[in-house]
C-alpha cells in the first residue's frame, strides 16, 4: 500500500509494506530520500537536532523527526534545513541571520535551530516577540555557543527587536511566510485524502480511522493478547522506549471528534486529541472569559512540559494515557486537571460515553477504553483561588522533582469551603493531602493557627519513595512543603504578611537575556583580527556541511549496535548470539574472537594501557561491550543486541563493586589497591612562611561530567579495492589509523582516513571513539560491505568515559588578613577502571596553585588517581585545569570566610605584587562596581526572607603547553588564483579552519574569499598531534603562515610592481614554479604561555525551592591579539556555559548494586538549556597588542580556559546560602558545595525548617 508526501517540494511516493511499521520520520528522511541536514542524535525528543516542520496546507509546525511516524505523515509537505534554502536557491533570512551573528560553532545543532525558528514563525504569521522567541528554544540543546548569540540572531526577528542586525541580512518581510498545498493535490488541503488500514508481512497493522465508529471497529480487531499503540505524537517513547512486541497502530489524528472544543458558560470541553500546543491556544482566548480566568495559570504550567515541537505533537489524552500506564510518570497534566476537578468522557465504544474523574480513569482496568475529552469547570476569580507549579533541574524542557496545583473555593467570608491539595512526584500512590485538605476547611487558608497546624502535619504526610536517579525524598518531601507555603504567600492580603516573606511567594521571573562583547582588532593585520563570519557558517546553517554521519553510502550498508556486559567484575564463560541472529535483519555477530589483530582501541605506543574493544574476561564496568551486532538497518541492530546472552563466573569474594569516587571514599577501609599516587609532593613537611593564625581544613567533591557532544560517536567505513577508506568522528586520527590498522593487521596505508568536521569534542573523540571505529572496521573487513556505526546517547553514556570527578583534602595555614603562609593539598580524581588519559600529573597540578604566590617549601600537593568500577575516565573540555583552578578557588573562599574577610581581599593578599594578575583584579573589581553591588546584594538579603542573592569571584591562570607536530599544505590554483588549505587539525567548532584561512589570506596577502579549508586526512594530515588542549589552531595556524612564507618566496621572482594577484601566480605557473608547499608545526616553535582571566557571577536563588537565577556574568579574558574576535568570544561563552552546567545541572548517578548509569539519556541527563545562561552576559577580550611571549602572532587560546571561571557560580551560591541560614538562625559555618550543586543541594543547605512557615 502507498502513500503520498513531499519533501522540500519533491513529492514521494512510498510503499509503506516495504519500511518497518514503526519507521520514523527522521530515518526515512536521512536514509531513503537522504537528506541529511535533519540530524541523528538523541532520539527522544530530547536535543532539537532532528527538528523539521510539516504542513498540511492549513498550518505548519515542528516535529522531532525521531518521533514522527512515517506511517502518520500522509499527505503532508515536510520541510527541511536544506529545503529551506541552500546554495543553488539562495538562503532563507533564518539561516543568514544566524551565520552572519555567529550564532554557530560546531554547526550540528544549527539546522534545528533554524527549522524550530522556522515553524514558529510560520505558526504566528510572522509575528513573535523577543520574550516568546527567547521561550521557545528549550528543546535545542547547544553545547558549543552558550546560547547568546543564537538567541539574539533569533530575537532580531521579532516585532519588538532591539537587536542591532548586520547589514546585509535581509529583512523580515523577505520571510515568505505563506500557506502550502497539499502535497499530493497541489491545491490548498482539505484534509481529506486518507488510507484506512494496512496489514505487513509479519502480522503488523497500521489503522487509520476518521471517525468513533472505525476506530471501535479497529479496536475490536485487536487479540486480547496483542499489544497496541494508540498514535497520537509518539512523544512517550522519549519517555519509556516504544515496545517492539507493538503489532497494532492506530493513527488518531484523523478521528475529528478528538479534536473538537466547545466553550460554554460553565466549563470548556477539550478534545482528547489535541495537542498541547493547540490546548495552550484554546486556553489562552478562553482566560478572557469571566470564570475562567485560572487558565492562564493553566496555560503557563503547560508551557514547562517538554518543549515546542513536543508539544507541537504530544496530546492531552497522550500524556493522561502515559500516566495510566506508568503510575510514577510525573504528569503535569494529570496534576493540574486532578487540581481542578477536571472530569473526562470515557468511551469503550463509538456510542457510549461516560464521564468520569481522572483517578477513575487511571484506575479502570479497560485496555481499550479511550479519552474523548476533558471537561474543565469555571472558578469564578471572586470565589476561587487556583495556582500551579513545577521545579525542575533546569529552566526548560525537564520534567518535574516535584509538581503541584492548589485550589481553593472561598465562601462569602473568605473562609476554605472546598480544597483540593495535590502533589506530583511523592510517589506514585499520592496525590491528595487529604487530611490538609479536611484541615482548612471553615477557616481563613492564612489563619496564623491553620499555618501552623498545616506545617506541622503535612510533611510527615508524604513519605516519598526513594527510586534512583530521582531527587531525595527529603528534598521532594521538603520542596513539596515549599510550594504550598509559597502558594499562601502569594495570594495572603499583604495585611497578613510579613513584608519580608513576600517575596517568597513568587516563582523566579527571569527577564529577557542580553550581552555585551568588547574586543580591539588591528586593521593593519586584516583579516587576520579580524571579525569575520565563520568561515563554514552559512553551510552549517543550512544543514549543508558535511559530518560523518552524512557520508552516504551504497544500499548494501550495514549497520551496528554494541552488546555490552552487565555483571561487572565477574568474567565472562559464553556469549550466546543465536537468538539475536535469528532476528529479521541481521547479518552478522562479532566479539574478541573474530578480531585477525590486537584487541585494543588505545593505542600502547602513543602512552595508553590497552583497553579491549570487546571485553574478552573480565568484566571492567557496566555496559561495557562484549561484541558488536551487525544489521540490516539501526533498529534491528539496536533490538537484536539485547537477545545476546551473556554467562558469567561470579566475581572473586573480595570484590567489591565502587563505580564512583564516592563509594571509595565512604567505604570504611580505603582498599589500597584503588589508589594510585601519580604527582606525590616530594616536601616531608610544610614549612611556613610565617607565623599561622589560623588553620582551615575543608574536603572539596567535584563529580563526573559527559561531554555531551551534539555529534554522537560515529564510524563510517567504505572497503575500497585493497584497503578501507575510514569517515570517523575523532580528534586524532593518526591514533585512530594506528588502532585501525592493527585490530585488521593491515598496513596504514590501507587505511585512510578523512574527517571533514565533527560536531563537537571537548576530548571524548580523542580516544573513545576508536572504539566505535574498531568495531565498524572489523565488520567492513569480514563482510567487505559499506559499514555505519552511530552509537546511541544510551550507549555513549553508558561506555564512554567522562571529566575525572575530583576530591580535594586540604588543610591551609593563615594570617589574619589572609595571606596563605602554608598549604597541604592531597586530592584524588576518578580514573575510572585504568589511569588512561589522566589530568592528575598534568593540568591538575600545573593549575593547582592558580595565579597565588607559594614558596617551594609552604606548598604541599600531591594527586592520585582512584580506580573505580567504570569507563576509564577521559579528557574532558579543560582537563584537569578545571579541578586544579577550582580547588585553589575553594581554598580562597573557605578562608576569606573563616577569617570574615571579603574574598577578593584575600586573593589580592595571596597574588604577587609582581604579576599582570595583580593589575587586572583591582581594576576588574573596579569596573564591574564590585563593592556596590556587594553591598547591594547585602540590601536585597537582608529585606528578603525566601529569596537571596550573592556575588561569586574567581580569577585563573591558564597555562598553554605546545606539544607535537601538525602538518600543513597549501595549494594555489593558476586558474584563478584561489588556495586551497588541508592540514592535521580538525575543525570541531573552534573556528579553527576560519583562523587558518585569515592567516594564509594575510600572509599571501589576497582576500579572504579566496580562501578554502579543506578536509583533514591521514595523507596530508599524517602523524599529526591530537586537536586539543586548545592549542590545534594556533599550531596549524603556524606551519600554514610557515608555507605561505615559503610559496612567497617562490613568487617574489615573478612578481611585478602592479600585477593583480591572478596574474602573479600565472605568471609563476607558466614558469612552472611548484605551487603546492608542505610544512609542520612542531614543539619548540613556539613558546609556551599564560591566559589569565576573571569572572564575577551574580545569583538570585528561591529558597523554597532551590531554583537559580544566574543574574549576570562579567568575564574579562586575556585573550592576546586575538585572531578572530567573533569566534574567541564564541569560545569564551561556550566554555563558560558548559562549566556552568558542571557546577550546577550535570549529574551523573550509578546504581550501586550493579554499576549502571542511571541518568544516561536527556530525559535525565541536563546541559544547561537557553534559558539557563546568565541573563546579563558579558564578555571583555583584554587588548594587549602584541603582547610578548603570547601565541601565535600574538594571540591566545579560547576554547578551554573560561571553563574553568565558571566555578564563581557556586561561590555566590555559597553566600546566597549563608543568608538563608542565617536568616534561619543556624551557626554560622562553611558549606561544602561542589561539583554539581543542584536545588536539592541549595533546599537541603538552606537550613529552614518546615513546621517554621508563617505567614508573619
Amino acid at each position: 500500500m502507498s502513500t503520498t508526501f513531499t519533501i522540500n517540494g519533491q513529492p514521494y511516493t512510498v510503499n509503506l509494506s516495504d519500511l518497518p511499521p514503526d519507521i520514523t520520520l527522521n530515518t526515512f528522511i536521512r536514509e531513503h530520500a537522504q537528506l541529511t541536514a535533519t540530524k541523528f542524535m538523541c532520539l527522544e525528543g530530547g536535543c532539537g537536532a532532528c527538528v523539521c516542520a510539516v504542513s498540511d496546507g492549513k498550518s505548519t509546525w515542528t516535529v522531532n523527526s525521531c518521533l514522527k511516524l512515517l506511517n502518520t505523515c500522509a499527505q503532508l509537505e515536510i520541510i527541511t534545513c536544506e529545503g529551506l534554502g541552500n546554495q543553488l536557491s539562495g538562503y532563507h533570512p533564518i539561516q543568514k541571520r544566524l551565520a552572519k551573528m555567529n550564532g554557530t560553532q560546531c554547526g550540528f545543532c544549527s539546522p534545528g535551530f533554524v527549522m524550530n525558528m522556522y515553524g514558529l514563525m510560520e505558526q504566528h504569521g510572522g509575528r513573535v516577540t523577543m520574550e516568546e522567541l527567547e521561550n521557545s528554544f528549550g528543546g535545542n540543546i547547544c553545547r558549543c555557543t552558550g546560547y547568546r548569540p543564537i538567541l539574539d540572531a533569533m530575537k532580531s526577528f521579532a516585532v519588538d527587536s532591539d537587536i542591532e542586525v548586520p547589514k546585509e541580512c535581509m529583512d523580515i518581510e523577505d520571510l515568505n511566510l505563506k500557506a502550502r498545498n497539499c502535497g499530493k493535490t497541489g491545491k490548498a488541503c482539505k484534509g481529506s485524502c486518507r488510507q484506512t488500514k494496512l496489514i505487513y508481512e509479519d502480522g503488523s497493522q497500521w489503522y487509520w480511522p476518521n471517525t468513533l465508529t472505525e476506530l471501535f471497529e479497529a479496536l475490536d480487531n485487536i487479540p486480547d493478547t496483542d499489544e497496541f499503540m494508540m498514535v497520537g505524537g509518539n512523544t512517550a517513547h522519549g519517555v519509556y522506549r516504544r515496545s517492539p512486541d507493538i503489532k497494532h497502530f492506530i493513527d488518531l489524528s484523523g478521528v475529528e471528534d478528538l479534536h473538537q472544543y466547545s466553550s460554554e458558560r460553565d466549563k470548556l470541553t477539550l478534545g482528547a486529541n489535541l495537542s498541547l500546543t493547540d490546548t495552550m491556544d484554546i486556553l489562552r482566548n478562553t482566560s478572557k472569559q469571566s470564570g475562567f480566568e485560572y487558565l492562564e495559570v493553566l496555560c503557563n504550567h503547560i508551557d514547562l512540559v517538554a518543549n515546542v515541537p513536543v508539544r507541537n505533537s504530544g496530546t492531552l489524552a497522550g500524556n493522561i494515557c502515559t500516566k495510566k500506564q506508568h503510575p510514577e510518570f510525573p504528569s503535569d497534566i494529570f496534576i493540574s486537571f486532578e487540581a481542578l476537578d477536571v472530569q473526562v468522557i470515557a468511551i469503550k465504544d463509538a456510542h457510549e460515553e461516560q464521564e468520569m474523574s481522572l483517578e477513575e480513569f487511571l484506575g479502570d482496568p479497560e485496555r481499550k477504553i479511550l479519552l474523548k475529552a476533558f471537561i474543565l469547570p469555571s472558578y469564578p476569580k471572586d470565589k476561587y483561588i487556583y495556582d500551579s507549579y513545577k521545579i525542575m533541574p533546569r529552566a526548560q524542557n525537564a520534567h518535574a522533582y516535584v509538581n503541584a496545583g492548589f485550589l481553593l473555593e472561598l465562601d462569602s467570608d473568605s473562609k476554605v469551603k472546598s480544597a483540593r491539595i495535590c502533589f506530583g512526584g511523592i510517589r506514585p500512590d499520592f496525590i491528595h493531602a487529604i487530611d490538609i485538605e479536611q484541615l482548612m476547611i471553615g477557616h481563613s487558608p492564612y489563619e496564623s493557627n491553620l499555618v501552623e497546624q498545616t506545617f506541622a502535619k503535612l510533611e510527615s504526610l508524604f513519605k516519598p519513595d526513594e527510586v534512583l536517579p530521582d531527587a531525595s525524598p527529603a528534598y521532594r518531601s521538603k520542596l513539596a512543603c515549599g510550594l504550598l507555603y509559597k502558594f499562601l504567600l502569594k495570594h495572603a492580603p499583604d495585611a497578613e504578611v510579613n513584608g519580608k516573606f513576600k517575596s517568597g511567594g513568587e516563582l523566579l521571573q527571569r527577564p529577557l537575556s542580553s550581552g555585551l562583547q568588547l574586543f580591539q582588532t588591528q586593521k593593519q593585520t586584516y583579516p587576520v583580527t579580524q571579525a569575520v563570519q565563520k568561515l563554514e557558517g552559512m553551510i552549517q546553517c543550512s544543514g549543508e556541511a558535511t559530518y560523518m554521519n552524512d557520508v552516504l553510502t551504497t544500499s548494501n550498508s550495514v549497520y551496528c549496535a554494541f552488546v555490552g556486559a552487565t555483571k561487572v567484575g565477574a568474567t565472562i564463560d559464553q556469549i550466546d548470539a543465536s537468538d539475536a541472529l535469528q532476528h529479521p535483519g541481521v547479518v552478522a555477530f562479532y566479539t574478541a574472537k573474530d578480531i585477525p589483530g590486537t584487541n585494543t582501541f588505545c593505542e600502547p605506543s602513543f602512552g595508553y594501557e590497552a583497553e579491549e574493544i570487546f571485553c574478552s574476561g573480565l568484566v571492567r564496568y557496566s555496559e561495557q561491550p562484549v561484541g558488536v551486532v551487525v544489521a540490516l538497518t539501526a533498529d534491528q541492530a539496536q533490538r537484536a543486541a539485547r537477545l545476546v546472552r551473556v554467562s558469567y563466573s561470579n566475581p572473586s569474594s573480595d570484590f567489591k563493586l565502587m563505580p564512583t569516587l564516592k563509594d571509595v571514599f565512604s567505604s570504611e577501609t580505603r582498599d589500597p589497591s584503588r589508589i594510585l599516587p601519580l604527582a606525590i609532593s616530594k616536601l616531608q613537611q610544610i614549612k611556613f612562611s610565617d607565623k599561622p593564625d589560623l588553620e582551615v581544613r575543608g574536603i572539596f567533591e567535584m563529580g563526573l561530567q559527559y561531554h555531551f557532544t551534539m555529534e554522537p560517536q560515529t564510524t563510517i567505513i567504505i572497503p575500497f579495492e585493497d584497503g578501507l577508506k575510514v569517515f570517523s568522528a575523532t580528534q586524532w586520527i593518526d591514533q585512530t589509523q594506528s588502532v585501525i590498522a592493527h585490530t585488521l593487521q593491515m598496513k596504514a596505508k590501507d587505511v585512510q582516513l578523512q574527517v571533514r568536521r565533527l560536531g563537537g569534542g571537548y576530548g571524548c573523540k580523542i580516544s573513545r571513539g576508536n572504539q566505535v571505529a574498531c568495531a565498524a572496521a572489523l565488520a567492513a573487513h569480514k563482510l567487505n560491505r559499506p559499514v555505519r556505526f552511530v552509537q546511541t546517547l544510551e550507549s555513549m553514556m553508558d561506555c564512554n568515559g567522562k571529566r575525572w570527578a575530583c576530591r580535594s583534602e586540604y588543610q591551609c595555614h593563615v594570617k589574619v588578613n589572609g595571606r596563605i603562609v602554608g598549604l597541604s593539598n592531597d586530592f584524588y580524581e576518578d580514573a575510572g577502571w585504568n589511569a588512561n588519559e589522566s589530568p592528575v600529573q598534568g593540568h591538575s597540578t600545573y593549575t593547582a596553585a592558580n595565579c597565588y604566590e607559594f614558596t617551594d617549601s609552604n606548598f604541599k600537593l600531591s594527586g592520585h588517581a582512584v580506580l573505580t568500577d567504570a569507563p576509564s575516565s577521559t579528557w574532558c573540555r579543560a582537563p584537569g585545569s578545571v579541578e586544579g583552578i577550582a580547588m585553589m578557588e575553594n581554598i580562597i573562599e573557605h578562608v576569606a570566610f573563616e577569617i570574615q574577610k571579603d574574598p577578593a581581599e584575600v586573593r589580592l593578599a595571596n597574588i604577587s605584587k609582581k604579576s599582570k594578575m595583580a593589575t587586572l583584579l583591582p581594576e576588574f573589581l573596579k569596573t564591574r562596581e564590585y563593592y556596590s553591588r556587594k553591598k547591594e546584594v547585602d540590601t536585597f538579603n537582608a529585606n528578603n526572607r525566601w529569596k537571596k542573592r550573592g556575588l561569586g569571584l574567581s580569577v585563573m591562570n591558564f597555562p598553554v603547553i605546545y606539544i607535537g607536530q601538525f602538518p600543513a599544505t597549501v595549494t594555489i590554483y593558476h586558474v584563478d588564483g584561489t588556495v586551497v588549505v588541508t592540514h592535521g587539525g580538525i575543525e570541531m567548532g573552534q573556528g579553527m579552519n576560519t583562523k587558518i584561512a585569515q592567516v594564509a589570506a594575510y600572509t599571501l596577502g589576497i582576500d579572504l574569499s579566496y580562501v578554502k579549508v579543506e578536509s583533514s586526512d591521514t595523507i596530508n594530515g599524517a602523524n599529526s598531534m591530537v586537536t586539543g588542549y586548545a592549542i590545534g589552531s594556533e599550531s596549524v595556524c603556524y606551519a600554514v603562515r610557515k608555507i605561505c612564507e615559503t610559496l612567497n618566496a617562490r613568487l617574489k621572482p615573478v612578481r611585478k610592481a602592479k600585477a593583480s594577484w591572478v596574474e602573479t601566480v600565472e605568471a609563476a605557473n607558466a614558469q612552472l614554479i611548484n605551487l603546492i608547499a608542505s610544512d609542520h608545526y612542531k614543539t619548540g616553535d613556539m613558546q609556551n604561555y599564560h591566559v589569565l582571566g576573571l569572572a564575577l557571577s551574580e545569583v538570585e536563588m528561591d529558597v523554597l525551592t532551590g531554583n537559580i537565577l544566574i543574574k549576570r556574568v562579567d568575564i574579562l579574558e586575556d585573550a592576546g591579539e586575538s585572531l578572530s574576535p567573533w569566534i574567541d568570544v564564541g569560545q569564551v561563552e561556550g566554555a563558560f556555559v558548559m562549566g556552568l552546567g558542571y557546577w550546577l545541572s550535570e549529574l551523573l548517578i550509578y546504581e550501586g548494586d550493579n554499576g549502571r548509569l542511571l541518568t544516561n539519556r536527556t530525559w535525565n541527563y541536563k546541559p544547561l538549556g537557553a534559558k539557563d545562561i546568565p541573563i546579563d552576559f558579558r564578555v571583555e577580550l583584554v587588548h594587549n597588542p602584541r603582547p610578548s611571549g603570547s601565541g601565535f602572532m600574538g594571540s591566545k587560546a579560547t576554547g578551554e580556559p573560561p571553563c574553568c571561571l565558571a566555578v564563581s557560580v557556586i561561590f555566590a551560591l555559597q553566600q546566597a546560602l549563608q543568608s538563608a541560614r542565617q536568616d534561619a538562625g543556624l551557626p554560622r559555618e562553611w558549606l561544602r558545595l561542589g561539583a554539581p550543586t543542584t536545588p536539592e543541594t541549595l533546599l537541603l543547605n538552606a537550613g529552614h525548617q518546615v513546621a517554621e512557615f508563617k505567614l508573619k
